[in-house]
């Protein structure tokens, strides 16, 4: 616990912009102020169901913000109070880790299992990123141990109501429901029911807020945007999210067959690459172990490991089709590390060789051993770095615009939550950026990177941006905020000048 909160606090210099963080906290400051549930950073589809910004959350779950907003209302909506939430739901899943541990594979190995969740360098940059996967792994880790626990009615409801909130904090938990009462202590049929109705139960004021809010109770961008997101055809990874053409993976399906099944191949590819990693490499050799020696073995240990595999697999291949998202795989770090423990015990129990303690303090240590070191931490230094020199410019954007302001940028998450300006993601279609500023009625553009849009963009489509829009500030070749003239021509501003 203290090893994850220094190295947690260390490398926190705010959000890195390769997570959500920003709109999850975004959204409990948008609880704390009475707004609802409500998005004030929007990606251009979303304008395409609902103009108005900000609008009705339509992107992500809401147990994560609810979670944050508690802290944002007793120590105020800022990146101090993100990383305290982060260091106390990183110590819950070290917690929530040991108990599970303990309860299937004994005292030394819950504490082992702890050790491989609380100095994991995946589960640790997950934890600063300020995404839900670590509250999600606490909320499956304690559903699965209330149904190891005494069979009665009591411990049934409660692990059914702690899932669906993990079900509310990554919504892609839901496919584990099946395997849970697959793998886990056999409670029979009626059990089986009565649990998979107080999920529904948990889940049903959500859907209910959905179908108010939304005029449907399952709509969310994602279906228009995710699956379709890095599928080789279009020219840029995030192309439906930041264009007006909503595009489902069956239309995807039906029209580009060839490139939907490429991205689930490369899908594949890059988790059998990232998933060892995960586990620091050695750890997928105890894991694969004890699949092998337990899984038919009809023991607790077996039907805990086929949970684990059975889970693993169908993330890994809702992903493949999903957004690649290696991160996915922490909803499940209790369950990994506790199977790496169970299969670690069979390779001492079942080898001889291994019975020499020099050989069993080998392979523990391998497990420990860091492998994205040290190139996570410089990553994550080079981040935070950049993160803080960046904040003075948010607060120029904030300076310089009035509250009631628009604007659109290219770190549109970032503007909203360190300026507090409402915004809109770059359109990646040229023509389509005026178009975006039309409707959302936006007067501002802000480019964290202008070298880089600049290159982008063709001779005649560079003109008609410098024609249409005038720094108010900036760095030539790095970042620039632009304000759209006031109507006037280019010949009358040149005979001003």
């Amino acid at each position: 616990m203290f090893f994850s909160a220094g190295y947690v606090a260390y490398f926190f210099g705010g959000f890195l912009g390769l997570s959500d963080g920003n709109d999850y906290a975004g959204l409990a400051r948008s609880i704390v102020r009475g707004e609802g549930f409500s998005l004030g950073h929007l990606y251009p589809l979303a304008l395409v169901f609902n103009s108005n910004i900000p609008q009705p959350n339509n992107i992500w779950a809401p147990a994560y913000p609810v979670y944050l907003a508690g802290w944002f209302f007793i120590f105020g909506a800022d990146d101090t109070s993100v990383l305290a939430a982060a260091i106390a739901i990183m110590w819950l899943l070290i917690l929530a880790t040991y108990y599970l541990g303990r309860k299937i594979a004994g005292e030394f190995g819950g504490i082992l299992a702890t050790a491989l969740v609380g100095l994991n360098q995946s589960v640790l940059e997950v934890s600063l990123e300020g995404s839900p996967e670590i509250l999600t792994a606490v909320l499956l880790a304690f559903s699965v141990l209330l149904l190891y626990c005494k069979k009665n009615s009591l411990n049934l409801l409660l692990s059914a109501v702690i899932f669906g909130l993990a079900v509310m904090s990554r919504y892609q938990i839901i496919a584990v429901a099946v395997p849970m009462f697959i793998f886990l202590p056999d409670r029979g049929y009626r059990a089986a029911v009565i649990w998979s109705a107080v999920v529904l139960a948990t889940l049903s004021p959500w859907l209910i807020r959905n179908a108010l809010e939304l005029g449907n109770p399952f709509f969310t961008l994602q279906t228009y945007g995710e699956f379709t997101k890095g599928m080789g055809h279009l020219k840029y990874y995030y192309f439906n999210y930041r264009s007006f053409t909503p595009m489902t993976f069956w239309q995807a399906a039906l029209n580009f067959p060839f490139y939907v099944f490429k991205k689930f191949g490369a899908g594949l590819v890059f988790f059998s690459l990232n998933f060892p990693a995960v586990i620091n490499y050695f750890g997928v050799v105890p894991l694969a172990y004890g699949l092998r020696k337990t899984f038919h073995s009809g023991t607790p240990e077996g039907r805990f490991i086929g949970l684990t595999a059975v889970s693993c697999a169908i993330i890994i291949l809702l992903s493949s089709f999903d957004g690649h998202h290696w991160r996915h795989l922490i909803n499940l770090s209790p369950l990994i590390s506790i199977s790496v423990v169970i299969g670690l015990g069979r390779m001492f129990e079942n080898l001889h060789f291994f019975k020499r303690k020099l050989a069993a303090s080998l392979l523990v240590c391998l497990l420990f051993f860091p492998a994205r070191f040290p190139f996570q931490e410089m990553e994550l230094w080079h981040n935070a770095r950049a993160v803080n020199e960046s904040k003075a410019v948010y607060e120029m954007i904030a300076v310089e615009t009035d509250p009631e302001d628009v604007v659109v940028s290219d770190v549109s998450d970032g503007v909203w939550w360190y300026s507090d300006r409402l915004s809109v993601w770059m359109p990646v279609i040229y023509d389509d950026l005026f178009r975006a500023m039309d409707i959302v009625k936006s007067d501002f553009i802000y480019l964290e990177d202008t070298s880089k849009y600049y290159s982008g963009l063709s001779d005649g489509e560079l003109y008609d941006f410098h024609s249409r829009m005038s720094m108010v500030k900036g760095v030539p070749g790095r970042w620039g905020l632009f304000k759209r003239y006031d109507g006037t021509t280019i010949m009358e501003r040149e005979n001003q000048i």
